[in-house]
């Protein structure tokens, strides 16, 4: 099961050319996952602050095949593309209506937030995100 949600291009995200600066593409899909987290019951500042498991970036891939402008709205989909011991990866796509614009995958590591060493997925949030394994063909 995909998890989507709806952004809108504002001007501080746009380049010389009008179209969204492509690292711009990597906070919206940090925020994509920050409401995913929270909508699967885990947030980050739950999952980081209290419970003291880092989840760092160790991995991106990202293609990029149609131009996003300000002022467009577009839809980013994500799912788990991947499930590891220690580790998950999300797959994003962007679609502005039916055309698809771009694709990423990016892996995040469970750590230990005391000892920065690597630690299994707990089991609730690895039942969780079974629930948005989709494994990908990007």
């Amino acid at each position: 099961m995909a998890y989507k949600t709806t952004w809108r291009v504002s001007f501080g995200e746009i380049d010389y050319a009008g179209i969204v600066y492509y690292p711009n593409f990597f906070d919206y899909f940090q925020r994509t996952e920050e409401v995913f987290m929270e909508h699967i019951g885990f947030p980050y500042p739950y999952l980081i602050g209290e419970l003291k498991i880092g989840f760092p970036i160790v991995r991106v891939e990202a293609d990029f095949k149609n131009p996003v402008r300000y002022g467009d709205a577009f839809d980013v989909s994500m799912n788990v593309a991947r499930l590891g011991n220690s580790s998950v990866t999300f797959s994003f796509r962007v679609f502005k209506g039916q055309q698809l614009c771009g694709a990423a995958s990016i892996t995040h590591a469970t750590i230990d937030m005391k000892t920065f060493k690597s630690i299994p997925i707990p089991a609730e949030l690895r039942a969780l995100f079974e629930k948005h394994l989709q494994p990908s063909s990007q």
